[in-house]
């Protein structure tokens, strides 16, 4: 049998059990006896089984493979919460098949498809594309998990972070540095996310007495080249003290952007952003931002998404991980310091 592929009757011979027993323990059938279990498992690994994802999809049994969709794979963005996604996945026998949501019609191939047990699912650039994808998954039961604010109507389990509680802190720190003209490069108006964070900073800014009047908003896309844009744009018209961009990738424009005009960062004008995405700590000036958990957001989604998969009960739909304010040269601070508690400057 080495040069043979190995099938589920070889490990019934084998064990001497039935095919439909092999089967059970393969789909993890509680009904099976442990003593059982552990004899085909063993067969299981002393043959070198690999067990056939399309043949359990085609027989209705576990496939083991989670597909999740993201707005777009070459964000650095996703990259550590991939990390913590795939190493779940590794420790409890699962596959991942990942995929953009570019195209509405590729994803609705895989729900119809059978072939994957579960879906993660990051938000699209399209609310009725996720809409459409999420009611198509409640009608075949397929369980699912939201990374991030789900959409209205879109109940599900969800993991967020706490964006509106990120952006106060850093509104508040903005306001301790005596920032009185500041602009907020927000994402587009549809992004939850970027709504959050706007809220949180103009709530941050107001309970400390911040006049609101010195406040701008610039709409973005969350890109370099857009952070780029913006302050080159708004820049011709107006002077301000500080910048806080919604993400990381716009601050990297606006400080682009900065050194080709004889800006200096942070003398002339601070720079924050939001993420926390691994170049933000190599930049010069390094990157003040505020701390996502991303490892944690992706192992967090896979450890829910694998309960939900198997039956296990969940006892919360939706769990809000905390954020961390990380305070680097580019808005004026030292190195390698956290947060400020409210009311304390930082040295």
């Amino acid at each position: 049998m080495n040069n043979e592929r190995i099938t589920i009757d070889d490990i019934a011979r084998h064990t001497g059990y039935s095919r439909a027993t092999v089967s059970r323990v393969l789909n993890q059938d509680g009904s099976v006896r442990p003593a059982t279990v552990k004899l085909v498992q063993q067969a299981i690994n002393e043959l070198g089984y690999v067990p056939s994802t399309v043949a359990s999809a085609l027989s209705g049994g576990r496939t083991r493979v989670v597909a999740v969709l993201l707005p777009d794979i070459g964000s650095p963005y996703y990259s550590d919460m991939l990390e913590g996604i795939d190493r779940v996945a590794q420790d409890r026998g699962y596959h991942i098949m990942l995929k953009t949501t570019q195209s509405y019609k590729s994803i609705a191939g895989i729900v119809d498809s059978g072939l994957v047990d579960g879906f993660i699912i990051r938000h699209s650039r399209d609310p009725e594309d996720d809409l459409s994808l999420i009611s198509d998954l409640k009608k075949r039961e397929i369980p699912f998990v939201f990374i991030g604010k789900p959409i209205d109507g879109a109940a599900s389990h969800s993991i967020m972070v706490d964006n509106v509680g990120g952006a106060r802190e850093m509104a508040h720190h903005f306001v301790d540095h005596g920032f009185r003209r500041v602009l907020f490069i927000s994402g587009s108006k549809e992004n939850l996310d970027s709504r959050d964070r706007e809220y949180g900073f103009r709530v941050g800014l107001s309970e400390r007495g911040f006049d609101l009047s010195g406040l701008f908003t610039e709409e973005g896309d969350f890109s370099r080249e857009c952070g780029y844009r913006v302050a080159e744009d708004f820049f011709h018209a107006h002077r301000v003290d500080a910048v806080f961009a919604a993400n990381d990738r716009m601050a990297l424009g606006v400080l682009f952007y900065c050194h080709e005009h004889g800006m200096r960062v942070p003398e002339d004008i601070a720079v924050a952003g939001f993420d926390d995405v691994f170049f933000s700590e190599f930049l010069w000036p390094p990157l003040t931002t505020v701390m996502q958990p991303m490892h944690e957001i992706g192992t967090v989604a896979m450890e829910h998404m694998i309960m939900s998969i198997e039956g296990s009960k969940i006892s919360t739909t939706r769990i809000i991980l905390p954020t961390r304010l990380v305070l680097r040269k580019s808005c004026g601070c030292g190195p390698g310091k956290t947060g400020s508690h409210p009311g304390e400057m930082p040295s």
